[in-house]
């Protein structure tokens, strides 16, 4: 490991290497960081060029570790658990709410939600700022370590504590305009030919028992392809075509219609290393998300799905209008 020091490796590489070491493969180890693959392999192919030595055999069925890469992997452990003991002893005198707050979120959440609840939390707490993370570029992330990650995804390893958060519920969605002009889909086989936006990071449905649904999807129309979930809103928002967006949508854009067809149902989870919350800014910020997805006044985040015509049987609920 001095050899990894000497040739300034990348400390965040190492933690790739290490992640894939545990994992087995490389799809595991980007799935457990909630990554790309892309990302992984580079990481860890810029590690064994800086130290000038191959530290896994690759196969078809994963990978192992060689030798050296073994050697390496026990002095990386050793490293990150002083990495640990270092953060976390900072952390524990952290009683004063100010410092930086690092969040990772997908994109459509990061900017559809939370972006336009954050100036109220920017406002009470002066002196905490937020970096906010949507990994629109790997190969460029933002510099610190992430403090919370808002995932649909809920992490097992022993070191993390994950907490829900709240529930989102997908439907399709569409404009009036595009509906008074094409017509209204009353089923998932009438959806075949509609023009479709399709941002390529949707969820997918957690359930289809006969397929009827995936089988539809696959004929629909991708007039708009994007990674963006701004530029998908806009589109849909303004006629384009009909998509797949949750409940929740309605509290930045009432006017929008929601078809009479399936709902799928996913739910979003706060993650956070297990020392980290011993910070008083990240206990902050934390109570905030929590009142930022409160079910009891929001119930398009509860775990029953509630249909936006019911919204208003919610007193205190964020006034939305329901679309016809």
């Amino acid at each position: 490991m001095v050899e990894v020091i000497r040739r300034r490796a990348d400390w965040d590489d190492i933690r790739l290497f290490c992640c894939v070491a545990e994992s087995g493969s490389f799809g595991a180890a980007a799935r457990a960081l909630d990554s790309v693959l892309t990302t992984i392999t580079r990481g860890v192919d810029r590690l064994e060029e800086r130290l000038n030595t191959k530290l896994f055999e690759r196969g078809p069925r994963g990978v192992s570790l060689t030798e050296v890469g073994a050697r390496a992997y026990d002095l990386a452990l050793t490293m990150e658990r002083s990495s640990k003991a270092l953060e976390n002893a900072v952390l524990n005198s952290e009683s004063a709410l100010e410092g930086r707050v690092k969040v990772a979120a997908r994109d459509g959440l990061a900017g559809l939600i939370l972006s336009t609840q954050l100036p109220n939390f920017l406002h009470d707490n002066s002196r905490i700022d937020v970096v906010l993370d949507t990994a629109q570029h790997p190969d460029r992330p933002m510099a610190g370590e992430v403090d919370l990650t808002l995932t649909f995804s809920a992490p097992a390893p022993p070191d993390l504590v994950a907490a829900p958060l709240a529930h989102f519920h997908f439907g399709f969605f569409a404009a009036r305009a595009y509906l008074d002009k094409h017509g209204t889909p009353r089923s998932i086989e009438e959806l075949p030919g509609r023009a479709y936006i399709h941002h390529v990071a949707h969820i997918p449905a957690a359930k289809d028992p006969d397929g009827r649904r995936l089988a539809c999807m696959s004929l629909l129309s991708k007039r708009f392809v994007t990674n963006s979930s701004a530029s998908s809103f806009n589109a849909i928002r303004l006629g384009a075509g009909l998509s797949i967006l949750p409940t929740a949508v309605l509290s930045i854009a009432p006017e929008l219609v929601m078809l009479d067809l399936p709902v799928t149902s996913h739910q979003l989870w706060m993650v956070r290393h297990r020392d980290i919350g011993k910070s008083a800014r990240i206990r902050r910020f934390e109570e905030w998300l929590r009142q930022t997805f409160d079910p009891r006044t929001q119930p398009w985040y509860r775990a029953e799905f509630i249909h936006p015509s019911e919204f208003d049987r919610f007193p205190q609920a964020r006034q939305v209008v329901s679309a016809p």
